[in-house]
């Protein structure tokens, strides 16, 4: 597994300040990054919105959104992602949060039978639960 790209946080608050992102979107960013660990039901019911279309398809879309701002860090998160997917393929909201990983080294997931739902942490850098402002 190849280190992932960290990911600098004034660019970061700058590419979403310039993002034409939704007061909606912008919730599920700042609770994503207040939460740190989550998953797909979860992150739903936190914020209150309905499950079609899934909220882990909204992320993508706003990450994309917000990788307009940052497009070198944003296709390197792309090609690490892609090399560290078991299936090869690239998910775009490695921009923010990746799978999380149990204590013995395996995925979060059902597939792994480590969990019901496929689970998430924020990057490290992104995380503002501790912050009190």
């Amino acid at each position: 597994m190849i280190n992932r790209p960290i990911t600098p946080l004034k660019a970061f608050e700058d590419a979403i300040s310039k993002s034409d992102l939704s007061d909606k979107e912008q919730q599920i960013i700042e609770c994503i990054r207040f939460l740190g660990v989550f998953n797909q039901v979860s992150l739903t019911q936190v914020l209150r919105i309905e499950s079609k279309p899934p909220v882990l398809s909204k992320l993508c879309t706003i990450c994309r959104e917000i990788g307009k701002h940052i497009p070198e860090h944003f296709e390197v998160v792309r090609k690490w992602s892609q090399e560290n997917s078991e299936y090869g393929v690239h998910w775009d909201g490695n921009l923010i949060c990746s799978a999380a990983w149990n204590s013995d080294g395996e995925r979060l997931s059902p597939e792994s039978g480590t969990a019901q739902y496929h689970t998430f942490a924020v990057h490290k850098e992104l995380f503002q639960g501790l912050t009190f402002e």
